[in-house]
C-alpha cells in the first residue's frame, strides 16, 4: 500500500470528486497474487501473461473426413477425367497411418486424424467414389486444402492471455487445450458489509409500521461479487456505539463497508467507533449527490468506508469510489466502463452540487446507444437504480441538450442489447 499521501486537514474538509478519488488512488493495498488450479481460476483476473507451452494445432492434421493424397497426383483431376489412387490404410482420430504414402497412393483419413507422411492435401468425401480398393478423385480445389498445419493458430511461446483478463469459460478452454493446469490469478480482495440501523429488519422477518426492509446488505453483497471482490462478512448492527465498535473491532478484511452511521446525528457511531479501532481518517463529505457524506479511513492495510444508509446514496458512492479501488486490486486499471450515448431529452442540474444522474440506455443497431434519465432521481428510489443502466455526472448549472453526446457511467448489470 502506499504511504504518505493524505492530508489531515483534509479530514474534516467537503471535498471534490476528483480531490476524493486522488485519495483514495494514493493508499490503494498491494495487490496480492496466488496460483490456483484451471477450474478455480473461472472468474478471476490473471496475475501475469500466460504462453503457449505447445503449438496449435499440435500436429498437422485434417479438417475434414475425407482422402489423404500427395497434390502433384491430383491437380488435373477433373469429374470428366477422375484421378485413380490406390487405398493403402486410413488414419483416424487418435489412431494415425503407420508408413508413408507415396505417389499414387491415399489414405482414407477422419476430421482431426494426423495427415500421413507424404501427404499434403486432404479431399473430401463428397468429391470423391472409393471401388475396389481404389479411390476416384473428382475435384480437388488447391494444394493444402483442408490441411490444418501444425502452429499456424499459434506456437510455442506466443502469448494467448495477458495479465489483467479476466477468466471466462471461453478462455479457460483455450488454457485446458493447451495442457494449462494451474494459473496465477490476482486474490480476490476480502470484503465485509456491515450494515448500520436499529430500524432495519431483514426480507421475511415480521415488519413493524415504524420500521424498514434492509436493501444495502444484499445489494453490497452483489455489487462487490459483481466486481470480483470477496465477501468475507455480512452483519446488521443497532445503532449503538459500543456495538459499532465491537462489529469494526472483530472484522478481518481487506476493505470494511459500513453502511449508515456516518453522518452526525446522536446515532451515527462509524466514524468515532472506527477511529477508536486505530483507523486513520483520510476524509469525510464529498461536494456531490446523492452521498455527501462518504467517510473513509485506513489501519495498516485495511480501508474503511462509511457509505451512507439511503440505498441509492450507498450504492454511487460504492459504484462510483469502491468498485474502481476492487478493480485495482484486480490488476486492472482504477477505473469505471464508459460508453457514449446520444441523449434523447435535456437534462439540467440546478443544484449547487455536481449530480449524479441515474440514467437508461438503449442500443440502436447502426446508432449506438440512446440516453433517458428518470424522472424520479431521490436518494430513497431504488427504481432510480433499477431501471438505470449508469450515470452522468453534471456539474452545477450546466445542462445538456436532446442530441448531444455525452459518456455514460456504466453498471456491471448493464442490459445487453436487443
Amino acid at each position: 500500500m502506499k504511504t504518505g499521501k493524505h492530508s489531515s486537514d483534509k479530514k474534516d474538509t467537503i471535498l471534490t470528486i476528483s480531490e476524493a478519488l486522488d485519495i483514495i488512488k494514493n493508499n490503494i493495498p498491494e495487490i496480492l497474487t496466488e496460483v490456483v488450479s484451471l477450474e478455480e481460476s473461472i472468474g478471476k483476473y490473471l496475475a501475469k501473461d500466460i504462453l503457449a507451452p505447445e503449438p496449435s494445432p499440435r500436429y498437422t492434421n485434417s479438417a475434414m473426413d475425407g482422402y489423404a493424397l500427395r497434390w502433384q497426383d491430383v491437380l488435373n483431376a477433373s469429374p470428366d477425367s477422375p484421378a485413380l489412387l490406390q487405398l493403402v490404410g486410413e488414419s483416424q482420430a487418435g489412431m494415425q497411418f503407420e508408413g508413408t504414402v507415396s505417389p499414387g497412393q491415399a489414405v482414407r483419413i477422419s476430421t482431426g486424424a494426423v495427415l500421413a507422411p507424404g501427404c499434403d492435401t486432404v479431399v473430401r468425401v463428397e468429391d470423391t467414389k472409393e471401388e475396389n480398393g481404389t479411390v476416384h478423385i473428382y475435384n480437388v480445389r488447391s494444394l493444402g486444402q483442408d490441411v490444418r498445419f501444425k502452429g499456424e493458430e499459434f506456437t510455442t511461446g506466443e502469448t494467448l492471455l495477458t495479465r489483467g483478463l479476466r477468466l471466462t469459460a471461453a478462455r479457460a478452454a483455450l488454457l485446458a487445450g493447451v495442457g494449462v493446469e494451474t494459473v496465477a490469478v490476482c486474490k480476490p480482495c476480502k470484503v465485509a458489509i456491515l450494515v448500520t440501523g436499529s430500524e432495519l429488519v431483514s426480507v421475511g422477518e415480521k415488519i413493524a409500521d415504524d420500521q424498514i426492509r434492509d436493501s444495502n446488505m444484499i445489494m453490497l453483497e452483489a455489487a462487490v461479487r459483481e466486481a470480483g471482490g470477496k465477501v468475507v462478512r455480512c452483519i446488521r448492527i443497532e445503532d449503538e456505539a459500543k456495538a459499532t465498535y465491537q462489529a469494526i473491532a472483530e472484522t478481518d478484511a481487506d476493505i470494511i463497508l459500513c453502511t449508515g452511521g456516518v453522518s452526525v446525528g446522536r446515532h451515527d457511531h462509524v466514524k468515532n467507533a472506527a477511529t477508536e479501532n486505530g483507523y486513520t481518517p483520510l476524509f469525510w463529505r464529498i461536494r456531490q449527490k446523492p452521498g455527501k457524506p462518504l467517510y473513509f479511513a485506513r489501519k495498516g492495510k485495511t480501508l474503511l468506508f462509511g457509505l451512507p444508509g439511503n440505498p441509492v446514496s450507498a450504492f454511487m458512492c460504492y459504484n462510483h469510489y469502491v468498485r474502481p479501488l476492487i478493480t485495482a486490486l484486480n490488476g486492472l486499471s482504477f477505473g469505471w466502463p464508459m460508453v457514449p450515448g446520444e441523449l434523447l431529452d435535456d437534462i439540467s442540474n440546478n443544484g449547487k452540487r455536481p449530480n449524479m444522474i441515474r440514467v437508461e440506455l438503449k442500443w440502436r443497431p447502426n446508432r449506438g446507444h440512446s440516453i433517458t434519465h428518470a424522472a424520479k432521481q431521490g436518494s430513497h428510489m431504488l427504481t432510480s437504480l433499477a431501471h438505470a443502466d449508469g450515470y452522468i455526472i453534471l456539474e452545477p448549472g450546466q445542462s445538456v441538450k436532446k442530441g448531444d453526446r455525452i459518456d455514460v457511467y456504466r453498471y456491471d448489470f448493464m442490459r445487453e442489447p436487443v
